[in-house]
């Protein structure tokens, strides 16, 4: 027994590195999917701020104030308590990508403004979707993955209502 102590040392020793290794992949995963969903979420909450004073049809004004709602109360403070329970900080900020986008929705002509609103909506929620389920099948268990299983229904309906408002 005592000559086989070094040896289960050694191989406890080997295999420390490997544990870390795996739990620094664990939270780089973690941080990657709070920042592309704090990202696409804080891009809707722009856009739709965006679509509250540009926006010409009723049916703009209203879903951005759900998409608005959605975003602050619900779906944005679940997430942001998930990502603090998983010991990360909410990134408040855009992607690149995103801030691209933005920026295209606010400098778009004012006749075309309504469907370029929709279709980033349709866009950016379907992006969510997506993380979402793919972040639900494959991670480690955990604040995030209960969020995105609790949450990606209220994303589909969001997506159901954009797209009935999109024009091809």
């Amino acid at each position: 027994m005592l000559r086989s102590l070094p040896r289960i040392l050694t191989l406890a020793l080997l295999l420390l590195p490997l544990g870390l290794t795996q739990a620094a992949a664990q939270q780089d995963e973690k941080r990657a999917f709070a920042d592309q969903l704090t990202s696409l979420s804080n891009f809707m909450l722009k856009s739709a701020a965006v679509a509250a004073v540009r926006g010409q049809e009723q049916s703009v004004k209203t879903f951005a104030e759900t998409v608005t709602e959605e975003m602050r109360q619900k779906f944005g403070r679940a997430l942001v308590e998930a990502i603090e329970q998983e010991g990360l900080d909410p990134s408040p900020e855009l992607s690149q990508e995103y801030q691209n986008k933005l920026q295209a929705l606010e400098n778009a002509v004012q006749i075309q403004f309504d469907n370029a609103y929709f279709s980033s909506q349709v866009l950016a929620l379907e992006s969510i979707i997506e993380l979402m389920t793919e972040y639900q099948e494959t991670a480690h268990e955990g604040a995030l993955k209960t969020f995105a299983a609790m949450h990606v229904g209220g994303m589909r309906t969001l997506y159901i209502r954009a797209q009935e408002f999109s024009v091809p």
